[in-house]
């Protein structure tokens, strides 16, 4: 039987296969103390702008978090934290605009999912009962739920870790495996589960953790397909590089973004869309035949 063979370019090789363009989430940080841009987007007016930026810069997702989770951050009151986002997310639904809201904070979660937004992204993971029960009550809506691993699944980023580059892959795939399992046993529908390594301080202070899971990422996807990853501006991108600002850390962000997007992770959250996807186009512009 003849069978054909795959179709050559120029040179003789294959043509190379690129992943699908991935779903990006836009940061909108409503925060005074978020540790690249706290206290720019605090007027509903400047958070409504930067939205819009975000969109226009190519963001399929606006991610809007109004607690800061940096170190260094101080805690509101979830009245407050709630009070912030609430006016955004009744204009941006006006839009038709995705929203995913970054809190965890059952008060918050129950009030965004009352507004109809797309996600939730919790940087706890939905570990604690409260957050469990609301999943399960309105199980009934679209509302995808993003379960962050962070190494004591506490409120914020923390400096303390017992992870090591060799410990952390196995953590954070067992963590994986419990959540989905808790989700499922709610009656959630796989599709809407979508599950986030944590990186920076949330797995350790240590660059090379972070890293390490970067370098294993063909791991995590074999087995969690349905994967979110933030690299942007993070602590370990500037540390590993002897010590970068944040302002110093564009770069390194878009050669680990697209670094994530070769490897075919379907969802990255930024703070610059248009840098990763200049960055794609290029890579792509390189691996055509003309």
């Amino acid at each position: 039987m003849e069978t054909k063979s795959e179709p050559l370019l120029k040179d003789g090789n294959p043509p190379r296969i690129l992943p699908p363009r991935p779903i990006l989430f836009g940061v909108l940080n409503i925060t005074s103390d978020s540790f690249s841009d706290g206290g720019k987007y605090l007027q509903e007016d400047q958070a409504l702008a930067k939205a819009r930026s975000l969109l226009e810069e190519g963001a399929d997702v606006i991610d809007i978090g109004a607690q800061s989770s940096n170190v260094k951050a101080a805690p509101i009151s979830q009245e407050l934290e709630w009070e912030r986002m609430q006016g955004l997310i009744q204009e941006l639904k006006k839009q038709k605009v995705s929203i995913s809201i970054d809190t965890f904070r059952p008060y918050v979660m129950r009030k965004a999912l009352e507004s109809g937004v797309d996600y939730i992204n919790n940087i706890r993971g939905f570990v604690d009962e409260e957050s469990l029960r609301l999943v399960k009550e309105f199980s009934h809506l679209p509302t995808k739920y993003i379960a962050m691993f962070s190494q004591d699944h506490g409120d914020k980023a923390d400096r303390s870790s017992d992870l090591t580059p060799q410990t952390v892959l196995f953590r954070v795939l067992d963590f994986f495996r419990e959540r989905k399992e808790a989700f499922q046993a709610l009656g959630v529908s796989e599709e809407k589960i979508i599950l986030d390594p944590g990186m920076g301080f949330f797995l350790s202070p240590d660059f090379k953790v972070s890293f390490s899971v970067l370098s294993r990422i063909d791991r995590i996807l074999d087995e969690f397909p349905s994967l979110m990853v933030s690299v942007t501006k993070k602590s370990f991108l500037g540390n590993g590089l002897g010590g970068l600002s944040v302002e110093e850390r564009e770069i390194p962000t878009v050669i680990a973004e697209m670094y994530l997007w070769t490897k075919g992770v379907p969802m990255i959250r930024t703070h610059s869309p248009i840098s990763f996807l200049r960055a794609m186009k290029t890579w792509e512009l390189t691996n055509t035949d003309y």
